[in-house]
């Protein structure tokens, strides 16, 4: 999350430009350590003070970008915690997540379909169990 819900104030840039150039990062790696062939999903960072809501359709549109690119892959994706309460919330209906613990974690399925050379995707699949997995939340149907 690019905004002081996650980043304190007293680390931030006054202007919120970060001058991080990911280019210029990369050239600090040892040779060969990054995949210059890979497309990215995203471009650029996303702009300081990212209001909440938009952090996590970002999060969400991410889940399905990388899923939808890599369709006969399985896929583990390391994220902060509200990342992962949003894998848990965007995709069982009426789950409302209420902490995630350090390490906690959202395993996703969905079938997919391969007609001729093109895939197709079904729906995603929560499979954790309430706080077993260190997500805790709530149906709001249980309510």
């Amino acid at each position: 999350m690019m905004s002081t819900m996650a980043i304190r104030l007293e680390v931030t840039p006054k202007d919120g430009n970060w001058g991080f150039d990911i280019s210029e990062r990369e050239a600090m790696l040892p040779k060969g350590t990054v995949d210059n062939t890979v497309e990215r999903v995203y471009k650029e960072l996303p702009v300081w003070e990212e209001e909440l809501s938009r952090t996590r359709a970002r999060y969400e549109q991410i889940v399905k970008d990388l899923a939808d690119k890599y369709p006969t892959e399985n896929l583990l994706l390391v994220t902060h915690g509200e990342g992962v309460g949003v894998a848990l919330s965007s995709f069982r209906k009426g789950a409302v997540v209420c902490e995630v613990d350090y390490c906690g974690y959202v395993e996703l399925r969905r079938p997919i379909f391969k007609k001729d050379q093109s895939f197709t995707a079904g729906e995603f699949e929560v499979l954790t169990n309430a706080g077993q997995t260190g997500v805790k939340y709530s149906d709001l149907k249980e309510l």
